[in-house]
């Protein structure tokens, strides 16, 4: 009995009623987060809505960014009515944000790099890219890393950060891209023959090229023992450049070692 007598006001304590301010404060903290989120939907939809005349992207940024700060502030507001500092909490928040920028400031810089290459749009999945060694077709572009599948059907992630400090060469155009296919000849060989034959072969490799375009064939280096040819060539696919190359220089070495044994016979 001395043991229930004495848990007795303890748990008299425990079942009391919630204290009639503190149930105050908190429907105020409630009806603050009620109105913030509706500040933030009006005010991110009506700036959408605006900015979004000129360019979606750029839209999505500025509502993401706006939503970000009414919720802050509408944190902070909600923070205050249960009495706590507004400065300190302001401090607090402040080292807060400042130790998780240093922690994730990797992935904020490829966040951020995402959002200039969707705004200005230097290139759109599908086109074909060189960004330092890497080269390859975009197929996707997510918030961390472009990335490209190479013609050996290779996938290369690359940071966001990086496409932005990087030079990108972007090789998908209207007019096709120019290859240059170089030949190094003695200076044996006769160089209007090696001409001609370079010319036929552009001519069979046709179906490869852009429509009306024609190859054309320039002396690249001339030396006192050697000379080299470049076969220039409009090509559809970009990724199919090395291929094309490669049969370039391997019709011209069988025409012109036939051309070679029929001089020695």
């Amino acid at each position: 009995m001395r043991l229930v007598r004495s848990w007795f006001p303890l748990i008299f304590q425990v079942s009391a009623p919630i204290p009639l301010e503190l149930l105050t404060k908190l429907a105020t903290i409630g009806v603050i987060l009620i109105v913030t989120w509706i500040i933030s939907r009006v005010l991110g939809g009506f700036m959408s809505r605006a900015v979004g005349k000129f360019s979606q992207n750029v839209a999505r940024q500025v509502r993401r960014i706006a939503t970000w700060l009414i919720w802050l502030i509408g944190i902070l507001v909600g923070l205050d009515q249960l009495g706590l500092e507004l400065t300190i909490l302001l401090v607090i928040v402040t080292l807060g944000g400042i130790a998780l920028l240093i922690a994730i400031r990797d992935m904020l810089s490829n966040a951020a790099s995402h959002e200039v290459v969707t705004t200005y749009s230097p290139f759109k999945i599908g086109d074909w890219i060189q960004v330092g060694e890497c080269f390859g077709r975009v197929v996707d572009i997510t918030w961390m890393n472009t990335i490209l599948v190479t013609p050996d059907n290779e996938t290369v992630y690359i940071p966001n950060s990086k496409i932005t400090k990087s030079i990108v060469i972007n090789k998908t155009t209207l007019g096709g891209t120019r290859i240059c296919v170089p030949l190094k000849m003695d200076e044996a060989q006769d160089l209007s023959e090696v001409e001609k034959i370079l010319l036929e072969i552009g001519t069979e490799l046709r179906e490869e090229l852009v429509p009306d375009s024609t190859p054309e064939v320039r002396v690249i280096n001339l030396d006192d023992h050697a000379f080299e040819l470049g076969l220039f060539l409009k090509i559809n696919n970009p990724a199919k450049g090395k291929f094309i190359a490669s049969e370039v220089r391997k019709r011209a070495k069988k025409r012109l070692d036939a051309i070679r044994r029929k001089t020695l016979q």
